[in-house]
C-alpha cells in the first residue's frame, strides 16, 4: 500500500477475525473505513455495534477458502495461528503457522496483493534489561521458552519478510494485549485466574503488556507506514507478574496476598513440567511456560511507537477493560469490579 492512500480505497483481508487480536484488528480497519473481509473458522460473536465486515467462514488450510477470501483485497493481515507453548506432537504448529502463511503468501501474491502483515510474538524476539530493553534487531536469546509456537512463528517472519513476487510483507510482534472480547480466552485466563484467587505465589518474571486497540491501531498503520522487510514490537509498559496481580487486585479486591517464587526454583520447575509433559499437547504446565514466568521479557517499542504513532493507556485501564467484559458476557459474573480511576484502597 501506499501511504497517504484513503482507508476505504484498500479492500482487506484479515485471517483469525473471530479471534482476539484478529477480532479487534478487522473492526479497527473497518471503523477507520476499510472494507474488511473477516475470515474465521466458525462463525464470531456479532455485537450491534461492531463495523460491517463481509465475514468468510472456513479453513485456512484450504487453498479454495484462501483463494476466496483474497479475491478484490490488496491488503491482507495475517493473525490467524496456532498458539500454545506446549508440545506439539501432531505437527499442527507447522501445518497452521509455516506451511499455511506460505501458501497464502503465494495466493496473496496471485491476487495482487500489496501488502502483507503478519502477526508474531515477541517470542521472536530478545529479553534484554530494564535499564537496556531489546529491539528488533536484538539477536534472539529466548532459549528458555523456546518451543514448537516462537520455532514456526520465526519461520512464518521469514517467509514474510522475504517478499513473495512483489507482495510487501511487514511483521508485528505484539506484547502481552490486554482488553475486552477475548474469547479463547489467552490474557483475561490469567486476569481472571488471579481475580479468583485469594492469595498467589508468582515468579519474578514480567512482560510487557498492550491495549487491544493499540495492537490494531499498529496493524492497520503497518499496512501505510510499516517499512516493507521490517518487524516493530508493540509494546507498552513492562509489568512483572506481581505487579500484574496487585492491579488486579486494586480492581477487584483479589487476589489478598501475592507471594514470590524464588529465581531458584526455576530449574527444578522446569525439570518437573518438562518430565510431566514430555510428548503431550496443552500449555499448562509445560517447561516453556513455566519458565516465561520467571523470563523478564524487556523490549522496547520505541520503533513501532515512532512509526505508527501509538500512545499507550494505563496498564490498569486495559485490564479493567478484560475483566468487565468477561464480568458482562457471563463468563465472570462473580466479578465485583472498583473504577480504575479511583485512588487504590487503604
Amino acid at each position: 500500500m501506499t501511504a497517504g492512500a484513503e482507508p476505504g480505497e484498500w479492500p482487506v483481508l484479515v485471517t483469525g477475525a473471530g479471534g482476539f487480536i484478529g477480532g479487534h484488528v478487522a473492526r479497527g480497519l473497518a471503523a477507520a473505513g476499510h472494507r474488511v473481509v473477516g475470515l474465521a473458522r466458525r462463525p464470531p460473536r456479532v455485537e450491534p455495534a461492531d463495523p460491517a465486515i463481509d465475514w468468510r467462514i472456513g479453513d485456512l488450510r484450504e487453498p479454495d477458502v484462501r483463494r476466496g477470501a483474497l479475491r478484490g483485497v490488496r491488503g491482507v493481515v495475517h493473525a490467524a495461528g496456532w498458539v500454545s507453548l506446549g508440545a506439539d506432537p501432531t505437527g499442527e504448529s507447522r501445518v497452521v503457522n509455516v506451511e499455511a502463511t506460505r501458501g497464502l503468501l503465494a495466493d496473496a501474491a496471485a491476487a495482487g496483493v500489496e501488502r502483507f502483515v503478519y502477526t508474531s510474538t515477541l517470542h521472536t524476539l530478545a529479553a534484554g534489561t530494564a535499564e537496556e530493553p531489546a529491539d528488533e534487531a536484538t539477536p534472539w536469546n529466548l532459549r528458555t521458552v523456546d518451543a514448537p509456537y516462537s520455532r514456526t512463528k520465526r519461520e512464518a517472519e521469514r517467509l514474510t519478510l522475504d517478499g513473495f513476487k512483489g507482495t510487501a510483507g511487514v511483521v508485528v510482534c505484539p506484547g502481552m494485549a490486554i482488553g475486552p472480547r477475548d474469547l479463547k480466552p489467552t490474557s483475561t485466563r490469567v486476569l481472571l485466574m488471579m481475580a479468583a484467587a485469594r492469595c498467589v505465589f508468582l515468579p519474578g518474571g514480567g512482560i510487557p503488556v498492550v491495549d487491544a486497540e493499540v495492537v490494531a491501531r499498529a496493524h492497520r498503520m503497518a499496512l501505510t507506514e510499516g517499512e516493507a522487510g521490517s518487524r516493530y514490537a508493540v509494546v507498552g509498559p513492562y509489568l512483572s507478574y506481581r505487579e500484574m496481580a496487585r492491579l488486579v487486585a486494586r480492581l477487584a479486591g483479589r487476589p489478598r496476598l501475592v507471594g514470590p517464587v524464588p529465581d531458584a526454583f526455576e530449574r527444578p520447575l522446569v525439570a518437573l513440567a518438562r518430565a510431566l509433559g514430555r510428548g503431550k499437547a496443552g500449555d499448562g504446565f509445560s517447561a516453556a511456560a513455566v519458565a516465561g514466568g520467571f523470563l523478564r521479557l524487556h523490549v522496547s517499542g520505541a520503533r513501532a511507537d515512532r512509526t505508527f504513532g501509538l500512545t499507550h493507556p494505563p496498564p490498569i485501564r486495559s485490564i479493567y477493560g478484560a475483566l468487565e467484559d468477561a464480568r458482562r458476557s457471563g463468563r465472570a459474573p462473580w466479578l465485583h469490579l472498583r473504577d480504575p480511576e479511583a485512588p487504590p484502597p487503604d
